[in-house]
């Protein structure tokens, strides 16, 4: 047998898995649901946020950086994804794209950007763990000012 018809199921499984596993994390967000935020997550994780403290090092300080921030999002939204690309190689894999919370039935300033993301993961005891996570908006250098992202599938 070809071994890599074997692996390229193998990676498409891994894929899905992530995939799923992003989308529980964005159900869980707009439950509030800080359990289920925070499932995935290994325990030494190091989360780069685009608010101070900038880093935050394990889960349970994840989670308390969640729980200080949900008050701030809408009654009601949807979390999306759009352009999630996943790799996979072997124990290690990461996804990237942007990250849009959309307000229901009302007008809220998180509804107003999109932020970019990227999640680092590896396969502990069978389980794809997040080890590292980045969010950002990208920046102007020479004036200092934050470039909104308005239109995920374009330009700014």
């Amino acid at each position: 047998m070809d071994q890599s018809v074997g692996r390229s199921s193998s990676v498409n499984r891994d894929e899905a898995e992530i995939r799923e596993l992003v989308a529980a994390w964005s159900q869980a967000l707009e439950e509030r649901d800080l359990d289920g935020l925070t499932a995935a997550y290994a325990p030494d994780v190091r989360l780069f946020d685009i608010k101070p403290p900038f880093r935050t090092d394990g889960v349970e300080a994840v989670r308390r950086l969640w729980e200080a921030c949900l008050p701030y999002f809408p009654a009601k939204f949807r979390s999306e994804h759009r352009s999630l690309e996943v790799t996979v190689n072997g124990d290690v894999a990461f996804a990237h794209g942007l990250h849009g919370i959309r307000p229901i039935d009302e007008a809220h300033p998180a509804g107003d950007t999109w932020i970019r993301v990227t999640i680092c993961y590896r396969r502990i005891d069978g389980r794809w763990r997040v080890v590292h996570e980045h969010v950002s908006v990208p920046f102007d250098p020479e004036t200092g000012n934050v470039s909104f992202i308005t239109r995920p599938d374009g330009d700014a």
